[in-house]
């Protein structure tokens, strides 16, 4: 997962896919699943297709926001 996340960190032009903030501290930077897992099947969520970087924060405030959809 690691490499992945390496990879679109540099495909995000080193910026989190939700806020569009630059990433100071690669220990900030999480994967992000665009679609929940479990949401797609088990076996697709960890497709590259469904990881973005984003940083830690807007990851967990995006999991609250989904949770009170």
């Amino acid at each position: 997962m690691r490499k992945l996340l390496n990879r679109k960190i540099v495909e995000q032009d080193r910026k989190c896919a939700i806020c569009h903030e630059l990433f100071a501290d690669y220990n900030d930077i999480v994967p992000d699943h665009r679609d929940p897992k479990g949401m797609v099947g088990a076996w697709r969520d960890d497709h590259p297709d469904n990881i973005q970087a984003t940083h830690w924060w807007c990851n967990r405030s995006e999991e609250r926001r989904v949770g009170k959809e």
